[in-house]
């Protein structure tokens, strides 16, 4: 088999002024049930957009509390909307009073069927997606996963002209984790992913605090998770607890490994050249996982391993003896990438 090839696009500057101002709207959840990670990544994008003189536009069903402080003042429209069809509604609305030049789309629960009801009031549509298991009616797709199998269907998910901008050289990875600078390290991150995992996180520690060489622990939690007194006591002297933190990058820079849920987090520990035990439950998850241990970057665990402390270890041990390449050596702003395309209407491929 050979070896896995990085998508890494050549180092250039990626900000500039567009020639008019565009509009653009986001369409993301957030919440207990679908986590946070979509509007993290889109709240990157849209950052971007606005350093560049964009106007911006949210509409989603809910704002988790701790996340409002991240669009207060920032210039964004936020526009709470009660279902799909009160979407389309509120985007002709906004389109009526100024034309959306792109509509940005990052929802496991969204296909096709609305995003062409939505064309309608929208000059252009990207699509934020890795799953790869639903058609599209888009002008642009993003995958930011490293290449795998899954990848190969967009082909005939998604209409013919569409630009398909695939890899983490487009990761939307806030600024602070393209930062090279190197600290001193040492501990572990714990995260398990947005959500309530409080459950498994609690096997987790049970084992962990026990292994004095992997400490401190820096468990990194959301407000779903359960109550976490028990937890604060059980890391006194140990590590610490986290959560919601606004950047999360000054934490994880310091550690030395993680165990993590795969997700966009692996993808910022591999920034930062911090190994880390991929925890998936198969699905794309287990192909990232898979493909950044190929990498040397981490080590691919199964879920279901977490509840043996034999299996946790070996994967820890062997997390401890890897010594990855920051990639943020390579890889400079996705979203500035994914701004240009955006703005200058770039074919990909």
């Amino acid at each position: 088999m050979d070896a896995p090839r990085l998508d890494v696009a050549p180092m250039t500057p990626n900000r500039r002024q567009s020639p008019r101002p565009l509009h653009a709207v986001f369409r993301v959840d957030a919440g207990k049930r679908v986590g946070s990670g979509h509007f993290m990544r889109c709240m990157v994008l849209w950052r971007e957009l606005l350093a560049r003189g964009h106007t911006v536009g949210l509409l989603t069903q809910h704002l988790p509390a701790h996340l409002a402080p991240l669009v207060e003042d920032s210039g964004i429209a936020v526009h709470l909307i009660g279902s799909d069809s009160e979407a389309i509604a509120q985007l002709a609305a906004l389109h009526q009073k100024r034309p959306v030049d792109w509509l940005v789309v990052d929802h496991y629960g969204l296909d096709a069927s609305w995003e062409s009801a939505a064309r309608r009031w929208a000059s252009r549509i990207l699509v934020i997606d890795d799953l790869a298991d639903r058609p599209h009616d888009c002008d642009l797709l993003l995958d930011q996963n490293v290449p795998n199998s899954l990848q190969q269907r967009y082909n005939d998910l998604v209409p013919r002209g569409c630009v398909q901008a695939i890899g983490w050289s487009y990761l939307l990875a806030r600024a602070g984790f393209y930062a090279r600078e190197v600290p001193a390290r040492s501990g572990t991150l714990v995260f398990l992913g947005g959500g309530d995992h409080s459950v498994a996180l609690s096997g987790l520690l049970s084992q962990l605090v026990h292994r004095h060489e992997w400490h401190p622990l820096e468990v990194l939690v959301s407000l779903d998770y359960g109550a976490t007194a028990d937890w604060q006591a059980l890391l006194a002297g140990r590590g610490g607890l986290h959560s919601n933190l606004p950047d999360p990058a000054p934490l994880y820079r310091k550690t030395a490994m993680a165990i993590v849920r795969c997700g966009f987090v692996s993808y910022e520990l591999a920034l930062l050249g911090i190994p880390a035990v991929h925890v998936h439950a198969g699905g794309v998850h287990a192909e990232v996982a898979m493909t950044l241990e190929r990498l040397g970057l981490g080590v691919a665990m199964p879920q279901g391993d977490l509840s043996d402390p034999e299996l946790v270890t070996g994967a820890l041990q062997r997390a401890a003896e890897l010594a990855p390449t920051p990639m943020n050596l390579q890889l400079t702003s996705g979203a500035g990438r994914v701004a240009d395309l955006l703005e200058h209407r770039h074919e990909h491929r």
